[in-house]
């Protein structure tokens, strides 16, 4: 069998194909595995903590939750504190006087004082 240059064209041409798909795929499956342990990888390292940072910050919370432990005030002392409070507050709003309270009473004594000195002006400063 003889085969003329068009052939060995042809054939030359088919192989490049073939070897050029065979690279693709290749190509594909074998990187593209190395593409995903990449960014596995890159999430792992995102994800996770190195050893010093993480055990600075361990020291770190221990210590807070030390100090947490240490300056804690039960919730029956603070239950204390608000009835005292509250008696304070009542006795407050039993013994003083509100602003607005204040006010018309002090607006009342105004309305007296000007009766009064327009009295003093009618008479003319004339005791009676």
């Amino acid at each position: 069998m003889t085969f003329d240059s068009g052939t060995w064209w042809l054939v030359v041409l088919l192989l490049g194909f073939a070897t050029g798909a065979l690279i693709y795929l290749l190509k594909r499956s074998l990187f593209g595995r190395v593409d995903r342990l990449d960014e596995s990888v890159k999430k792992l390292d995102e994800s996770t903590v190195k050893k010093e940072p993480y055990e600075k910050d361990k020291d770190k919370l221990a210590a807070d939750i030390e100090r947490i432990e240490r300056d804690y005030t039960p919730r029956s002392v603070h239950d204390k504190s608000y009835d005292e409070l509250r008696a304070d507050i009542k006795k407050i709003m039993e013994t003083h006087l509100t602003k607005d309270d204040f006010i018309r009473e002090i607006s009342k004594l105004d309305r007296k004082t000007d009766v009064i000195f327009d009295h003093v002006i009618k008479q003319g400063g004339k005791e009676t």
